[in-house]
């Protein structure tokens, strides 16, 4: 089984990027060395890290292990019609990066994504990616650990599914302001209430003048 652990930024008021369809990337600004290093000591931790295609269109970013030592996970996008960016960099740096689509992707958008180099395509699911076909493909592949950095799409579908057996937040002392910037887990168009669930704080402490706060479940991960 593997442990899936989320790890986002909030503002004092709830909000991951600074606007609806921004780049969190300027978020990162509020970083300090140290909070950066122990930021990408944790991709390192995990053999996998997720975000899903918003993220990628917004931030195109690289998922790499840059600012601390140890192996680059494997990247994994979810990205249910194929519609990513074939400029994006993860699609051509090289480095080992599986794209979920569902069954609605055109052949043509799978081809092009199978020729980025390292990208591998895995059909997981019809009308949008199954979280459990793409979780047993990862599986097989010797994934145990996985490490989501996804946008509240994202996040949302995988409470949705309870499939989340760790929560790291980092607690940006910022007030974004903006009414329409996402927030950890909306309720938007399509997406299921989620059910009342109970987590009981595992680690709390403070880096960089960011607070870092740690939830597990009160009963494990089915």
């Amino acid at each position: 089984m593997i442990e899936i652990t989320t790890l986002t930024e909030l503002t004092i008021d709830g909000k991951l990027s600074l606007g609806a369809g921004g780049s969190s990337k300027a978020l990162f600004d509020f970083y300090g060395p140290e909070l950066r290093a122990w930021f990408h000591a944790q991709r390192a931790q995990h053999d996998a890290i997720m975000v899903g295609a918003g993220t990628v269109r917004c931030d195109d970013p690289e998922l790499t292990v840059r600012y601390a030592s140890g192996p680059d996970p494997l990247r994994v996008i979810p990205a249910s019609l194929g519609d990513l960016p074939l400029h994006s960099r993860l699609l051509n740096d090289g480095r080992p990066t599986v794209v979920a689509v569902s069954r609605q992707a055109t052949d043509d958008q799978v081809h092009a994504l199978r020729r980025q180099p390292a990208v591998e395509v895995a059909r997981c699911g019809d009308q949008r990616v199954d979280l459990h076909e793409l979780l047993a493909v990862l599986e097989g592949r010797g994934i145990r650990s996985l490490l989501v950095e996804g946008g509240s799409r994202l996040l949302h579908s995988l409470f949705e599914a309870q499939l989340v057996a760790r929560i790291i937040i980092k607690h940006l002392p910022v007030i974004c302001g903006a009414a329409d910037a996402p927030s950890l887990l909306p309720s938007g168009p399509g997406a299921l209430p989620l059910p009342l669930s109970r987590w009981q704080l595992a680690d709390w402490f403070v880096m960089s003048g960011v607070a870092i706060s740690v939830h597990c479940p009160l009963r494990p991960v089915a």
